[in-house]
């Protein structure tokens, strides 16, 4: 029995204050991806399975308290449709279409980041294939961070920060949140763009501040929801990937929040906010843990991340490169649309996901927000970065 993560923990969690959001049928992460050049179907398939061998978290099977690894099963090519029982081994499907590759996996299982190692590999597998190879299985498994996330130097550190969260985050309910409608689980998405011109000055703006293109992004996004002179703080939940650079190979579920509370100006001030928020994330990241700990020292904080006071969260796409070394690059796929929202899984009615280069989504929770509502937000947030894009 391997023993859950952290990041199993918080499903556990969600599952208990929402029943049915995280066994059921449809907790599935999606992305499609563009194929270039020909592909054999049945090498295609059998490098899925090398995949599946490969990675652990793909022919796991969760139980009370723990996990169980199964033997690896075959993955189809044919298609594949709803629904994605939990318990269905391999945790991963497969569907080609034309030029089209779709890749589906139990959200218990793959995280959206997954998917693009996933994705990478089964590439690699391929080409290993038509040359009579094997794709390596020597990966970090799901397991050996389950067993890092219990040891001794990893709960000294959890222990030595949560108090720097305790103190942060005290009094939750005396920081001013967005009210919303009920929350219905149904979720409709608005995409926008920055522009390149405006992403460059992004850019140039992070690197005047000494910051980073997403405390940039991040404080247009605080000044947006939380106008100079109406609140005196800011929650600024922070969708993550939740993986130090041994675990960006692994296949598994790794999602994590920080949680920043920031202190507004009173007065519209783009640079002093600029480096209020630059303040809260590096001390954010200074102290990252894993959020059931930091729930568990303070419980209002799941208040405050779901439900009809849930403050909107923010997350910014940086991911190192997935591109696979071909030896015969005779294949490549390439993600199109947009994959999966966090906020599906984690139950933020809200949230705002912007990628390098300027791209940006809105996922949002159909009865929480309206739709004339959302389109005032991005509205309003397209016209509040280039005073951070400008701001010194």
């Amino acid at each position: 029995m391997i023993p859950l993560t952290y990041a199993q923990e918080l499903l556990d969690l969600l599952e208990r204050h929402h029943p049915g959001r995280t066994t059921g049928d449809r907790f599935v992460v999606e992305q499609s991806f563009q194929v270039t050049g020909t592909v054999e179907q049945e090498t295609l398939r059998a490098a899925l399975g090398d995949v599946v061998v490969r990675h652990e978290a793909l022919r796991s099977v969760r139980e009370p308290g723990g996990s169980r690894v199964e033997p690896p099963g075959p993955v189809t090519v044919d298609g594949y449709a709803d629904p994605f029982p939990a318990g269905e081994l391999p945790a991963l499907r497969a569907r080609l279409c034309d030029d089209r590759l779709d890749l589906a996996a139990h959200h218990t299982a793959a995280d959206p980041w997954s998917l693009a190692v996933i994705a990478r590999d089964l590439a690699t597998a391929y080409h290993a294939r038509l040359r009579g190879d094997r794709l390596s299985p020597k990966v970090m498994q799901y397991a050996e961070i389950a067993a890092d996330d219990r040891s001794p130097q990893w709960q000294q550190r959890i222990a030595e920060v949560l108090p720097n969260w305790r103190a942060r985050l005290v009094r939750l309910d005396a920081v001013e949140r967005p009210e919303c409608g009920p929350v219905t689980g149904r979720y409709a998405e608005v995409p926008f763009r920055l522009g390149d011109d405006l992403w460059q000055a992004v850019v140039g703006s992070a690197r005047r501040a000494r910051s980073t293109p997403f405390t940039v992004l991040l404080s247009a996004y605080a000044a947006t929801l939380y106008p100079a002179g109406r609140t005196p703080e800011a929650l600024l939940p922070v969708v993550t990937p939740g993986r130090i650079p041994s675990e960006w190979d692994t296949v598994g579920f790794l999602l994590n929040v920080l949680t920043m509370r920031v202190a507004i100006p009173a007065a519209d001030d783009p640079p002093e906010l600029l480096r209020r928020v630059d303040v809260a994330c590096r001390q954010a990241y200074a102290d990252d843990i894993p959020l059931v700990p930091v729930l568990g020292e303070v419980p209002a904080l799941l208040t405050a991340l779901t439900g009809t006071r849930a403050a909107p969260a923010f997350r910014f796409v940086a991911r190192p490169s997935m591109t696979p070394p071909l030896v015969q690059p005779q294949w490549t796929a390439m993600p199109i649309g947009p994959e999966t929202s966090p906020s599906v899984v984690l139950g933020c009615p809200l949230l705002f996901t912007v990628h390098p280069g300027g791209t940006g989504i809105v996922t949002y929770d159909t009865g929480a927000y309206s739709a004339d509502r959302i389109g005032d937000l991005v509205s309003a947030y397209l016209s509040r970065v280039p005073l951070f894009a400008g701001a010194r």
